[in-house]
């Protein structure tokens, strides 16, 4: 791969991320779900001891179940995507999310702020980056109780 294509495909990823954030967050739960390959697998098991979602169905349920009744801001940083190959990549990428969930809501807890990484492959399948595996890992959480 050349370095144009390196950077053309570097670019993509980062595109793709964006989405991931903002459709989450906008609660654009089939434009989230196109974001992943069929057999993605995210293993979710710092914020849920022992959960690993498998499929884009379960990730899109796990997160539209969790935030219903919820304001969410995720932001990702500091990408650092490394090319692998011409269809496939890997990346972690520094994160925060603020989670503040309305009177009501199911939710155990009235807010969320959270700090850590997300560590994911890529595959290009038909030209597309898609992401195939996802692993959230905390560095820090801090949650507000209900009164």
């Amino acid at each position: 791969m050349d370095s144009l294509a390196e950077l053309l495909a570097i670019e993509a990823i980062r595109r793709l991320k964006a989405r991931y954030f903002r459709c989450v967050d906008g609660k654009d739960w089939a434009g989230f779900g196109a974001l992943f390959t069929k057999d993605v697998r995210f293993d979710i098991t710092a914020d849920v001891p022992g959960a690993v979602l498998e499929g884009p169905r379960a990730i899109v349920a796990a997160a539209s179940e969790g935030l219903t009744g919820a304001v969410s801001v995720h932001h990702g940083h500091c990408a650092e995507i490394e090319i692998l190959s011409a269809d496939s990549a890997r990346a972690v990428w520094a994160m925060e999310d603020r989670i503040w969930w309305q009177e009501g809501a199911a939710a155990p807890l009235a807010a969320l702020h959270g700090f850590g990484h997300y560590h994911e492959t890529y595959a290009r399948i038909q030209g597309r980056w898609l992401i195939r595996t996802l692993k959230l890992t905390r560095l820090r959480v801090e949650h507000n109780a209900r009164r």
